[in-house]
């Protein structure tokens, strides 16, 4: 008896049901899932105790229509999430490629230095000696410090080139994401 009941009920309301999730949802098959949603709910309620039924299918129609969107919302966010983990892990990949790409240029342009300058640029930069420190350690003048600090800098400027096109994809991608 309830199933016939259901049975009409779908063959009366089913064609508006579904215009009303298609308005909505803008997805045929979306919208022929929510009539089956629909009707399934009707088959598991007790329909005597509903006075009006038309407003009661539609009251479930709207209910299930905003589940979609709240589904959707959800599903759009986790989405969001994700890409923002693995946008973090590939500039963390990329930071981590450009660190040893430096480090292999780093130790090539130190390698162009010649002993003094070397020693040197360690002392300075490794040790923190101010010129005037290593000069009284290693016997030079504070002058010839300067002198071959100055040409181990340029050395090694002119030796360290970063792929410019893993600069300018890190900017654009942070760029992309709002960083």
């Amino acid at each position: 008896m309830k199933h016939n009941l259901v049975a009409k009920l779908y063959n009366d309301y089913s064609h508006q049901v579904f215009g009303f999730a298609l308005k909505h949802i803008k997805s045929e098959e979306l919208a022929h899932d929510i009539v089956q949603d629909v009707f399934l709910v009707l088959c598991q309620k007790d329909l005597k105790k509903v006075k009006n039924i038309k407003s009661f299918i539609f009251q479930i129609t709207s209910h299930k229509v905003a589940d979609h969107f709240r589904k959707r919302v959800k599903d759009e966010k986790l989405q969001q999430d994700m890409w923002t983990y693995i946008a973090g892990k590939q500039l963390q990949h990329n930071d981590q490629l450009i660190s040893k790409e430096y480090e292999i240029q780093f130790q090539k342009a130190m390698d162009e230095l010649t002993p003094q300058q070397k020693i040197i640029f360690r002392m300075s930069r490794e040790e923190g000696l101010s010129n005037k420190m290593i000069a009284e350690k290693l016997h030079l003048s504070k002058n010839t410090v300067k002198n071959h600090m100055v040409s181990a800098l340029k050395t090694l400027k002119k030796n360290i080139i970063l792929p410019s096109d893993n600069i300018v994809y890190i900017i654009c991608l942070a760029f992309i994401l709002g960083l």
